[in-house]
């Protein structure tokens, strides 16, 4: 919780802090008074749905990574496109983000439901199994507020247990110094309860996943990209410090995400030191590490966050697209969301020699921080070579989310059916 706290601090300041927690504590005391009289027209409809069973399942994904967080993450891509294939998916709304009392339809199968309102939970729990479809209880890796008590729940009336193990089990995925007591007994519950089935993110936690519960209980599906999105940027945002970037006439070097403990700052240092090329960071200070390791300095330049419908049009305007990861054990774990978003951006990409990212040729893999800059070098030369933008863009459509999604769906129906524990006698 103080790790928490602090982190909030690093990010916002005393006042911002003091704000978030005040709006967070305002909005949970809202969300738990239910849908007010605007919004029960709303509930009736998804529990009409529900109840009609015009759907192959239904996913009810729980947990505190809200749909209107300002990163558009694997939870809310994963969730749209499971909708589009013919699934319900019920995505839980998690204050301060999302203020919702009642239920939300985000899209004709998408909902985003409050389930602080207890008659709300209940009704659906009810209806659900009135449309007698198979319910799937959706959780992921790095939840720290649902406690397993929660899931036995649902488990008792019915749900099956679908954990979706995005990350490594470490304190650095949290912002901490260690893991949250409530996503290591998640994690644990997940792994020893043979009835729990794995989504894993990446081959090295589908490896660990299969050597606890076996290959017939778990399923890889890797991130993913909205090729409909970052395929076709919008126009150069009109940011007076890029801008003023773009006007030195330096390559631009550009990674976008978490300035985090698990990236590689001495490559960063070695990038901004080299003098040749410009280096754009987009996105949060983590957990203190950016200001420890880089902070300001000459050749980099610091946007802080940017809204993801804008993200595109930024990195569309860079040169090179960075993903400087350090090996280990979280670098080795991670499918970066970023790498099919810059495939499809029909950018070079440069990355540190991480397990995934050695997976796709179109990556030029730095293996060491002083590498960095000669590989960048090499990079420039791939800026408009057909062969390479033709690789990358048969990447980007291979990991589409719809085609995500479809996996995830055919290997559901195969748990559905019974097919696996067949196989090999398992529950």
């Amino acid at each position: 919780m103080l790790a928490k706290l602090k982190n909030l601090i690093e990010k916002y300041g005393i006042a911002g802090t003091i704000r978030l927690l005040g709006r967070y504590a305002a909005d949970e005391t809202l969300s738990r008074l239910g849908p007010g009289r605007e919004e029960r027209e709303a509930c009736d409809a998804l529990l009409r749905q529900l109840r009609a069973g015009e759907y192959e399942r239904v996913i009810l994904r729980r947990g505190s990574f809200g749909w209107h967080t300002p990163l558009v993450q694997r939870a809310q891509q994963l969730a749209r496109a499971l909708a589009e294939s013919g699934c319900l998916v019920l995505y839980e709304a998690a204050p301060p983000h999302d203020r919702v009392r009642g239920a939300v339809r985000l899209g004709g199968r998408l909902w985003l439901v409050n389930l602080r309102a207890k008659g709300l939970a209940a009704a659906i729990e009810r209806e659900a199994e009135t449309g007698g479809r198979p319910r799937w209880l959706y959780v992921a890796s790095p939840e720290s507020r649902l406690d397993v008590k929660t899931v036995k729940h649902h488990e008792g009336r019915g749900w099956t247990v679908l954990y979706d193990y995005i990350d490594a089990i470490d304190p650095a995925i949290g912002g901490g110094k260690r893991v949250p007591r409530k996503t290591a007994a998640l994690y644990r519950y997940a792994m020893g309860k043979r009835g729990c089935r794995v989504v894993a993110s990446s081959l090295a936690l589908l490896r660990e996943a299969e050597s606890k519960k076996g290959k017939e209980g778990c399923v890889l599906v890797e991130n993913g990209v909205d090729c409909g999105h970052f395929a076709v940027p919008g126009p150069c945002p009109t940011d007076d410090t890029f801008r003023e970037l773009l006007r030195k006439g330096k390559p631009v070097v550009c990674f976008y995400g978490a300035l985090a403990s698990w990236l590689d700052y001495e490559a960063l240092r070695t990038i901004a030191a080299d003098g040749r090329f410009s280096l754009l960071l987009i996105g949060a200070k983590y957990d203190g590490s950016y200001d420890r390791e880089l902070g300001e300095r000459e050749n980099v330049c610091f946007l802080g966050t940017r809204p993801y419908e804008t993200l595109r049009d930024y990195a569309a305007r860079c040169d090179v697209l960075l993903i400087p990861f350090q090996k280990g054990r979280v670098g080795d774990a991670a499918s970066p969301v970023k790498l099919f978003e810059y495939f499809a951006l029909q950018k070079p990409v440069v990355a540190g020699d991480t397990a995934e990212c050695r997976r796709y040729p179109c990556v030029l893999i730095a293996r060491r921080a002083q590498e960095y800059p000669h590989v960048i070098g090499r990079a420039l030369t791939l800026g408009h070579d057909p062969a390479y933008l033709a690789a990358e863009e048969k990447e980007a459509r291979t990991a589409d989310w719809r085609r995500r999604a479809e996996t995830l769906a055919a290997r559901l129906r195969i748990w559905e059916s019974g097919a696996g524990e067949k196989r090999d006698g398992k529950a």
